[in-house]
C-alpha cells in the first residue's frame, strides 16, 4: 500500500516513515566514485538478480527489483548511468564528472517482519545519490579560511620543492602585476594560475587544488568570482584595487558557490561513503600520501555526523553510517586486501578517534567496483605464485604482472627512497552484458549503507 503525494510532501512522508535515503559518495578527483555509483546502481536494478552473497535482502529472496525514478528536483541533470553502464561493458573507463548530476532509485522489497508481511505486500525505499567532481569537494575548507590565510596556504604548496619550479612562472607575473588590477589584469593571471593547477592535476603533483571549479567551472565558466587567485605575502600586506578586488571574489566564491553546494548537497545526507585510491597514491609516492591522508581529514571535517532519530530525518539530518572504501581493491592479489585495508584504517585512524565521528556507525572495506584483471598464477622456481592478467589503461596491450605488496601501515619517506611501487591500471574485463562489469565485495557495501532500511 502507497499513497501518491507531490513532490516535497511525498519526499516528507517517506522521511518520516523511514522510507528515504540520501548518500553521498565523497572523495578527490581519481578515486572512482563514478566506477562505484555506476555498479551500485547497476547491482540494484539488474534484471536478473546478481550474486550477492551478504546482501541480506537478495539471499533471503525479499528483493523484488529497483529502478531509476525522475528525480524530484526536476532542473538538475540526470547522472548518465545507462551511458556509463555501457561504456564499462565495452571495455571502457567512463569519462570523469564534469558537473553535478543527480539520480533517484525505487527499491522494491518484501518486508521481513511477520506482522508487516500480514499488512504489505511490499515497500519502497527511494533512494536520492548526488555526484560532483571531485575537484569541488576540496573546496569545503575555504569555508573557515580568509583570504590572507587562504593565499599562505596555497603558497605553502607552490612553494615545495615537486611544485616550485612550475610555480615560477605565475610568480614571477604576479610580481610584475598592476596594483590598479581591472578585468584585464585579473583574467590574465587567473589564466595563469588556471594553467599551473591544470598541469599540477595532470602530473598529480597536488591533491588539494583551490579554487576546485578553475579546474572544473561548469556553468560558472567565464563568470567574475572566477577571477581568483593566491597573492605573494608582501603584496597581501599592500592596500590596493587588486588586493581588494581578490578578497571580494574570495568572499563571493565562498558564500555564493561553496556555500550553496554545501547546503544543497551534502547538508542533508543520511549516509556516506568516503573513496579513496591509496595505490595510486603509493605510486605517485611520500608526499602523494600524506596529500592523501590530509585530503581525508579535510573532507571530514565538513560533514554533521551523529545518531538518526525521526525529527532529525525531518528537520536536520545526520549521517549515521560511514563506509571508507580502499577502491580498486582488483589491482592486487587476493592475499594484499587485507594490508590494503589496514593501511587505509591507519590513515584514518586519527580522525576516526575523534569523539563526533563515533557517535556513527563506520566500516572500512577494499573494494572493487568494476573488477578489471583475472587472478592466475604462475610456476617459478619457488613454486606457484599468484599474479594478474588485465589490458593495461594506457597502450591496451595484455599483460600478466605480480602488481607486488601494501605496507600495513604510512610508509616513511626512507622507504619510498628504496622502493618505487608500480600498481598497474587495467581496463574493465569484457563479457557478456547481463554478468558484466563483475564487482568485488559490493555486496558488503550494499548490506551496510542499506540493509536496516530494507527490513
Amino acid at each position: 500500500m502507497e499513497f501518491h503525494l507531490p513532490g516535497r510532501a511525498r519526499e516528507l512522508g517517506q522521511r518520516l516513515a523511514n522510507q528515504h535515503l540520501r548518500l553521498g559518495i565523497t572523495g578527490v578527483s581519481g578515486a572512482g566514485k563514478t566506477a562505484f555509483l555506476t555498479s551500485f546502481i547497476h547491482q540494484l536494478t539488474k534484471t536478473q538478480q546478481p550474486q550477492l552473497p551478504f546482501f541480506q535482502v537478495m539471499q533471503q529472496q525479499r528483493y523484488l527489483g529497483g529502478q531509476c525514478v525522475p528525480n524530484l528536483m526536476a532542473q538538475r541533470a540526470r547522472f548518465p548511468f545507462e551511458l556509463n553502464l555501457q561504456q564499462l561493458q565495452q571495455g571502457q573507463w567512463p569519462a570523469s564528472t564534469t558537473a553535478l548530476s543527480q539520480i533517484t532509485l525505487q527499491l522494491r522489497y518484501k518486508p521481513q517482519s511477520p506482522l508487516k508481511q500480514k499488512l504489505l505486500e511490499w515497500q519502497t525505499l527511494t533512494l536520492e545519490i548526488t555526484d560532483y567532481p571531485g575537484e569541488w569537494l576540496l573546496d569545503l575548507p575555504m569555508l573557515s579560511l580568509d583570504y590572507a590565510t587562504w593565499c599562505d596556504n596555497v603558497w605553502a604548496m607552490l612553494d615545495t620543492e615537486s611544485v616550485s619550479t612550475l610555480a615560477e612562472p605565475f610568480r614571477r607575473q604576479l610580481q610584475l602585476a598592476d596594483a590598479a588590477g581591472g578585468p584585464l589584469v585579473l583574467q590574465q593571471l587567473t589564466d595563469l594560475y588556471q594553467q599551473l593547477l591544470q598541469t599540477l592535476k595532470q602530473q598529480q603533483l597536488s591533491l588539494i587544488l583551490q579554487p576546485g571549479r578553475l579546474l572544473r567551472p561548469a556553468e560558472l565558466a567565464g563568470a567574475p568570482l572566477l577571477q581568483l587567485f593566491p597573492l605573494l605575502p608582501a603584496q597581501l600586506k599592500q592596500d590596493n584595487t587588486l588586493t581588494r578586488q581578490l578578497k571580494q571574489n574570495f568572499d563571493d566564491y565562498k558564500h555564493k558557490v561553496v556555500e550553496p553546494f554545501y547546503r544543497d548537497y551534502f547538508a542533508g545526507l543520511d549516509r556516506q561513503v568516503i573513496m579513496a585510491d591509496c595505490l595510486g597514491a603509493l605510486n605517485r609516492g611520500h608526499h602523494a600520501m600524506q596529500q592523501l591522508q590530509q585530503a581525508l581529514m579535510l573532507i571530514m571535517q565538513h560533514f554533521s555526523y551523529g545518531p538518526d532519530s525521526w525529527w532529525r530525518r525531518i528537520w536536520q539530518p545526520r549521517i549515521d553510517k560511514v563506509l571508507f572504501v580502499a577502491s580498486k581493491a582488483d589491482l592486487l592479489t587476493p592475499d594484499q586486501h587485507r594490508n590494503l585495508l589496514l593501511l587505509l584504517q591507519q590513515m584514518l585512524q586519527q580522525p576516526l578517534y575523534q569523539r563526533r565521528y563515533q557517535r556513527c556507525e563506520t566500516e572500512a572495506l577494499a573494494v572493487a567496483a568494476v573488477v578489471s584483471s583475472e587472478l592466475g598464477q604462475v610456476k617459478t622456481p619457488e613454486g606457484n605464485k599468484s599474479c594478474l592478467r588485465g589490458r593495461l589503461a594506457t597502450t591496451g596491450e595484455l599483460q600478466l604482472l605480480y602488481p607486488g605488496e601494501v605496507p600495513l601501515s604510512m610508509p616513511s619517506s626512507l622507504l619510498f627512497q628504496h622502493h618505487q611501487f608500480a600498481f598497474p591500471e587495467f581496463l574493465p574485463l569484457i563479457g557478456p552484458d547481463s554478468l558484466f562489469p563483475e564487482q568485488l565485495r559490493m555486496d558488503q557495501a550494499l548490506q551496510f549503507l542499506l540493509g536496516d532500511h530494507l527490513q
